[in-house]
């Protein structure tokens, strides 16, 4: 049975198919388009993974943080309810 997790953007996940996730990190851009970004991974059964992220200025790297904490959490709370 499918249980779908729909991103902000709008892009659907299939728990049922996610391995693991990984931890929120924050990297530093290279492009200097962002003071940087973060980001946490999700890892697929079948090998697969994507990457959700977000830029971030000085004045809302915290913001931004939380806002990818609250959505990295939630789907850790779908998983533990999927059977």
């Amino acid at each position: 049975m499918e249980k779908i997790y729909i991103l902000p953007e709008g892009e659907e996940i299939d728990l049922s198919n996610i391995k693991s996730i990984g931890e929120l990190k924050s990297v530093r851009s290279k492009d200097f388009s962002n003071l940087g970004y973060w980001y946490f991974s999700i890892f697929f059964k079948d090998g697969t993974s994507i990457e959700i992220q977000e830029g971030y200025l000085y004045s809302n790297w915290d913001e931004v943080e939380n806002k990818l904490k609250k959505i990295r959490n939630e789907i850790l709370k779908s998983l533990l309810k999927t059977p």
